[in-house]
């Protein structure tokens, strides 16, 4: 029976779901933070783990198989001591979805001026002037459309927004126009919103800077669910200052937790979450990992390796 160390802070949950799911592999799960059982990593052939702790690879000399217990994989691609011919999974799970609650959620409750309404009430006043805005028509972008950017995309459109991905290679797409990433900065400036959900990669890194943002105007809202390193923060705040920008919506940060000291936390037009938008859950990702782990239990190479030179 193949060996799958689960090194993860919610390890138990994850041992459960991932035994119910496959029970033909041994499992077992450690705390990023405990002592490991190094008699027993070192005849393990698989891993499920998000970040690496220091000296873990070496202690599984037969590893195989690694499965990220999320979508993203940069900081797996960046870990010196996993070899660059080992196969990394990364699974999506049903984390579209949640994303597109997120981005929905915070869009709606600005365009339905919901602190205003609240403030009313507070104020035990009747403010029938606190229209809401018809967003109907208004154009949503949206960098990065896998499936978690089509979610995200489908939700904008049922509540009226004129929705385009734009991705690395532009291709036919039945549903949206798939545009190609260098032509955001010319659709910046049509924008209502633009929702960042790409992975982080050479390409990506940065991209959201101050040329970038020199196209934006003051009732562009930009929501990030990607990564924090796609945003160059001190563009951002200087956008934001400059009228380039009406709000941003920030889940995801270069350095988590965000410290305490960073200026996003009190600046006005700021809105900052716990990197919550998507949250790793057994239910939503055991489905995505399945087949990898049937694959592993009987001995057969997985499927759909990340391709490190896309970096997804």
């Amino acid at each position: 029976m193949r060996r799958l160390a689960v090194v993860h802070h919610r390890h138990e949950e994850w041992v459960t779901a991932l035994g119910e799911a496959e029970s033909r592999v041994e499992i077992r799960g450690f705390h990023p933070r405990d002592p490991l059982d190094d008699s027993w990593l070192a005849s393990a052939e698989g891993l499920f783990v998000w970040r690496v702790p220091d000296g873990l690879i070496a202690r599984i000399p037969r590893l195989a198989w690694i499965q990220s217990a999320g979508a993203g994989v940069d900081h797996l691609l960046a870990e010196p001591s996993i070899p660059t011919e080992l196969p990394i999974t990364r699974a999506d799970g049903q984390f579209g979805l949640w994303m597109a609650r997120y981005v929905v959620a915070h869009l709606l409750a600005a365009t339905q001026r919901l602190d205003e309404c609240r403030k009313a009430q507070q104020e035990h006043r009747w403010a029938p002037a606190l229209h809401p805005e018809d967003l109907t028509g208004r154009t949503a972008l949206v960098l990065g459309f896998g499936r978690i950017g089509r979610q995200i995309g489908r939700a904008l459109r049922e509540i009226g927004l004129d929705v385009h991905g734009f991705v690395r290679t532009p291709r036919p797409d039945a549903e949206f126009p798939l545009r190609g990433a260098p032509e955001l900065e010319a659709w910046l400036p049509r924008a209502r919103v633009l929702v960042l959900c790409a992975p982080l990669t050479p390409e990506t890194l940065g991209m959201v800077d101050a040329r970038l943002l020199s196209a934006g105007h003051a009732r562009l809202v930009l929501v990030n669910v990607a990564r924090g390193a796609l945003v160059v923060t001190t563009d951002l705040l200087a956008a934001l200052d400059s009228g380039r920008l009406e709000r941003a919506v920030l889940d995801v940060f270069t350095e988590e937790p965000l410290p305490p000291d960073s200026p996003l936390w009190s600046h006005p037009k700021v809105v900052v979450t716990p990197h919550h938008s998507g949250p790793s859950t057994p239910r939503a990702m055991v489905p995505d990992v399945l087949e990898n782990l049937r694959r592993f239990a009987e001995g057969r190479p997985v499927v759909d390796a990340v391709d490190r030179t896309r970096g997804y």
